[in-house]
């Protein structure tokens, strides 16, 4: 069979157009939300949106079973990326998420190229561990149930990921890491029961490792006290409530926002979904909304229509990545969960998350046209035979994997 045949598979042209939108629809409310302050922050975003098109192109191209070849060793660079950023990056406003600073000594670099001023590998670290994760739970198979096999060094994977990146400190992306680690757990056929246990085990830990950090206790402190008294939220929570409110039904139109001049903190990043609520109003918030759940529902489509365990695993895990971090965001500017820093997933600026989120798109779209057959596997086999990877082959079903034949 010739390569041309092998690539030639069909892949979801649903999903692409709605990712499509959705980047179009950010990047003109990422320009709204910053076009006061100048070019250079939609500037260094069309850059990066540029570069992670081309990277989301080369994941889809890449035979995807190639990743769960590589999955062990990227995991090993990304947690000793992650301690190198905890034990050595320089603090920037009480945090140590980037590992290359370019604000400074460098900035001329950075601005050159328009690449921002940091790479994030707590970031990274999210689209790593899924991969990892799903190469992992396909090896697996029936010892999933088995807590010496299954749960415990789960356990010890996830706690090791999100315990590094909380170390920086970044609690919204550990418990991003943590959500979407279980959820796969779950999805590929782990028990109940243990599940429960280890939710509420790592629950109270987490609980408890927040209530130690001051910043994380006064936004606790804060949300539980604007459950009775709405005049308690913090600043940019109440102001995006505000945003969204005035926005009416049919919003001020795109450009036409009075909240992002001085009012609205970071309209660029976190608060980029208040932007979209007073500028389009409540149609353009529940089309945000309605574009997500296409996607998630197109994504887990993907999911239950692979048949190897690997392709299913790592489906699921990237639409439940981008789904579980969109979600979280809404719900902080709806003042529905305590304020964390969470993202809009193709609307925030940022140029590592970015990357990864298209990354991973261009990884899905590569799983929704099927796992490619004689040649690149032959091929992949011969690469990989002397190398003996712990990985079991990916054609072995798991879990929910199992039961949909």
């Amino acid at each position: 069979m010739s390569k041309r045949k092998i690539q030639s598979y069909e892949f979801d042209g649903v999903l692409l157009g709605v990712v499509a939108i959705l980047l179009v629809y950010g990047f003109l409310s990422l320009y709204s939300a910053t076009f006061y302050v100048g070019d250079v922050l939609w500037h260094k975003q069309l850059v990066w949106i540029g570069i992670s098109v081309v990277a989301g192109y080369a994941m889809f191209k890449i035979p995807y079973p190639v990743w769960q070849k590589l999955a062990l060793l990227m995991m090993a660079l990304n947690l000793l990326v992650l301690l190198v950023t905890v034990l050595f990056a320089k603090p920037s406003l009480g945090a140590t998420r980037g590992l290359v600073d370019l604000s400074e000594s460098t900035r001329d670099l950075g601005n050159l190229f328009g690449l921002g001023s940091s790479i994030q590998p707590g970031v990274t670290a999210r689209l790593v561990s899924v991969i990892y994760i799903a190469a992992w739970l396909a090896s697996k198979g029936d010892q999933l149930s088995n807590v010496r096999y299954g749960l415990f060094p789960f356990g010890v994977i996830i706690g090791l990921v999100a315990g590094l990146v909380m170390l920086q400190p970044d609690l919204s992306t550990a418990l991003l890491i943590a959500v979407t680690g279980v959820a796969m757990f779950f999805f590929a056929g782990g028990d109940p029961i243990q599940i429960f246990f280890s939710l509420a085990i790592g629950g109270g830990t987490f609980g408890a490792l927040a209530w130690n950090m001051p910043h994380a206790r006064e936004r606790l402190e804060t949300y539980v006290q604007s459950l009775t008294d709405p005049e308690a939220m913090t600043y940019q929570v109440r102001r995006s409530v505000q945003a969204i409110s005035q926005g009416g039904i049919f919003g001020e139109g795109l450009g036409n926002g009075r909240m992002k001049f001085g009012y609205l903190p970071v309209t660029w990043t976190d608060s980029i979904f208040a932007v979209v609520g007073e500028e389009g109003g409540l149609i353009a918030c529940l089309l945000v909304l309605a574009l997500f759940i296409v996607f998630a529902y197109r994504g887990y489509r993907v999911t239950l229509g692979t048949p190897d365990a690997f392709g299913s695993l790592v489906a699921f895990g990237i639409t439940t990545m981008v789904l579980t971090e969109a979600l979280m965001n809404v719900m902080v500017m709806t003042g529905l969960f305590p304020p964390t820093g969470t993202a809009l997933p193709f609307f925030s600026y940022g140029g590592t998350q970015m990357l990864m989120t298209l990354s991973g798109v261009g990884l899905l779209l590569g799983v929704s046209r099927g796992r490619p057959k004689g040649d690149w596997d032959a091929a992949l086999d011969r690469w990989w035979r002397d190398g003996r990877t712990r990985l079991s082959r990916s054609g072995r079903r798991t879990g929910f994997a199992r039961h949909r034949a």
